[in-house]
C-alpha cells in the first residue's frame, strides 16, 4: 500500500469534494451547501480541515474547530471501499495533536455552538462510528434529542401578563449579545453576533432579515429575559434555536412565551415544520418542547474523546505509513 499523506487545506473550496464522501454515511450525509456552510460558520483561524490523500486521490477527511481551549470534531468520512485500513486513525490522531496544541484537553463530538453536523453519534443506526470511537476512549456525555413540530395547527397565541415579546431591533443587539455572553452561552453569543452585531448602521428602509428572526422577552420593567431565534444555524430557516432564558427568569413563563410566539412567526413565514438538534430528555427544556406537541426525530449520544499528553486518544493503534504535507509539516 502506498503512503498515505495528510494536508490541511482550505476547507470551503473543497466543500464538494469533501461533501461526496459522506454520502457513504448511514446517519450524517451532508450536502455541499450543508458542508460549506458548516466550515464557514466559524472564524478560519479557529477551523481546520484535514484530509487523507493516496497518491492523487481523497481518502478522507476530518473537520476540527477550536475555540478558547474546546475543541470539537464537527464532521468526518472515510472512503467506504478504503475503511478499516487506519486511514480513520491516522485522521483522528492528527485532529487530536491539533486539538492539544490549540490547549484543548479534550475533543468533542457533539454541538458545537456556531453549528454542527449532529450532536453526537448515532449507535443504533450508525455501530462502526459509536465503536470506533469507543475503541478509543471516547465517552457518552448524555443524550441529545432532536425533535420536530408541524406548524399547521398551532393552538391560538396568548399574552402573559408582565411579560412582554417583540422581534429584536437594531438598537437591542449590543444588550442581547451582552446578556448572552454573560449568563447563557458565549458560542451563543457569537452566533448571534453574526446576526444582531452589526457594524454599520442600516438604513431605515432596509430591516435585517436576521433580526426578524430573533425574539426578546421583556419583564414589565425592560429587563431582557431571554430570546428565541430561527433560520440563525445554517441555510435551513425551519430549525429553531436557538434559545434561552436567564437563569433567574426561569419558571415565570417567558420560555413559554418566546417558544408559543417564535412558532407563530415561522408557520407566518409560510414554514410547514419546526425542529431543532438537541435538547436533553427529562429536563424543563424537553418537557416545554413536549408540552407544545414537539415529538423525538432522531437520539444521539454526545461523547467526548480524553487526549493524553502525547495528543493521541487514547487506544489509538498504529496506522498506514503517514507523510505530513504542507502547513502539517
Amino acid at each position: 500500500m502506498r503512503g498515505l499523506h495528510l494536508r490541511q487545506v482550505h476547507g470551503s473550496e473543497e466543500a464538494g469534494v469533501l461533501s461526496a464522501l459522506t454520502t457513504g454515511s448511514p446517519t450524517a450525509v451532508i450536502g455541499p451547501r450543508r458542508m460549506r456552510a458548516l466550515l464557514e460558520a466559524a472564524p478560519a483561524a479557529a477551523t481546520t480541515v484535514l484530509t487523507a490523500m493516496e497518491g492523487q486521490q481523497l481518502r478522507g477527511y476530518v473537520h476540527l474547530s477550536t475555540e478558547e481551549g474546546a475543541a470539537w470534531l464537527v464532521s468526518g468520512a472515510v472512503d467506504p471501499a478504503h475503511r478499516r485500513r487506519g486511514i480513520g486513525t491516522a485522521l483522528l490522531r492528527e485532529a487530536a495533536r491539533c486539538a492539544r496544541a490549540a490547549g484543548a484537553r479534550s475533543l468533542r463530538i457533539s454541538g458545537r455552538p456556531a453549528g454542527y453536523a449532529a450532536p453526537g453519534v448515532d449507535p443504533e443506526r450508525d455501530p462502526g462510528t459509536a465503536g470506533f470511537l469507543a475503541r478509543r476512549g471516547a465517552r457518552p456525555v448524555g443524550t441529545a434529542l432532536a425533535m420536530t413540530r408541524p406548524l399547521h395547527d398551532l393552538p391560538v397565541g396568548r399574552d402573559r401578563p408582565g411579560l412582554h415579546v417583540a422581534t429584536c431591533r437594531e438598537q437591542d443587539g449590543p444588550e442581547l449579545l451582552a446578556v448572552v455572553e454573560e449568563h447563557l452561552d458565549p458560542g451563543w453569543a457569537a452566533l448571534l453576533r453574526r446576526h444582531a452585531g452589526r457594524s454599520e448602521p442600516r438604513e431605515r428602509s432596509q430591516p435585517s432579515a436576521d433580526l426578524e428572526r430573533i425574539l426578546l422577552a421583556r419583564d414589565r420593567d425592560g429587563a431582557l429575559l431571554g430570546f428565541a431565534g430561527w433560520g440563525l444555524v445554517g441555510p435551513d430557516p425551519s430549525r429553531f434555536g436557538p434559545f434561552g432564558v436567564v437563569p433567574h427568569a426561569r419558571g415565570t413563563g417567558a420560555g413559554a412565551a418566546l417558544l408559543d410566539r417564535a412558532l407563530q412567526h415561522m408557520a407566518g413565514e409560510g414554514l410547514a415544520h419546526a425542529w431543532f438538534q438537541w435538547t436533553a430528555p427529562d429536563t424543563p427544556a424537553h418537557r416545554l418542547y413536549s408540552s407544545r406537541g414537539f415529538t423525538t426525530l432522531r437520539t444521539f449520544t454526545p461523547v467526548t474523546l480524553p487526549l493524553t499528553d502525547d495528543a493521541a486518544p487514547p487506544g489509538a493503534e498504529a496506522g498506514p505509513t503517514v507523510h505530513q504535507e504542507g502547513t502539517l509539516r
